[in-house]
Formats: C-alpha cells, sequence, structure tokens
C-alpha cells in the first residue's frame, strides 16, 4: 500500500453547502487525509490504496456514502484527461 493523493472540486464553491459537503465526505473517509479547499474550490484526499485506481475507488464510494455527489467531482481523472472541460463555462451560458 502506498498514499495516492486524489484531486476533488467543490462545484459551487464558497456556498456553505459545499463546505458542509467536504467536512461530510471527510466523516465517512476517517482513514483519509482531507485537505482544505483552495480559493476556487480544489481540494486533495490522500488514502493508502495499493494504486491511483483502488483510491479513485474508494473516494467515489465515499462520495456515495455521504451523498454529496452533487457537490463534489473528480477534479481529473487519470484515463480521461480533462473530462470537465467541455461543461465548463460561465454559468447562465
Amino acid at each position: 500500500m502506498a498514499r495516492q493523493t486524489v484531486a476533488m472540486l467543490l462545484m459551487h464553491y464558497g456556498t456553505p453547502r459545499d463546505r458542509e459537503a467536504r467536512e461530510q465526505l471527510a466523516a465517512v473517509l476517517p482513514e483519509a487525509e482531507v485537505g482544505e479547499a483552495d480559493e476556487v474550490g480544489v481540494f486533495t484526499i490522500a488514502v493508502e490504496a495499493p494504486d491511483l485506481e483502488h483510491a479513485l475507488q474508494r473516494v467515489w464510494d465515499g462520495l456515495a456514502a455521504s451523498g454529496t455527489d452533487d457537490h463534489i467531482v473528480f477534479l481529473e481523472h487519470p484515463k480521461l484527461p480533462e473530462h470537465w472541460r467541455p461543461r465548463s463555462r460561465r454559468p447562465g451560458f
């Protein structure tokens, strides 16, 4: 096992609900090190896992268990680089 780091993004950063969602996710992953979000809502989660795929699965399971998948997304998945880019634009456009 090794320490794997997964980058995450708060969808509506700055809102109380997204801050609460990060706390809820951290609560269901007590063995993980959940970092603080930066000025745009990016934070990392470090977990012990045999590889990155297992780490991604553990974090995904945590998102599902905490019910926070409407507020938190994976920043970048190694097999889907820039998977978020087609959806990124300013609100209302």
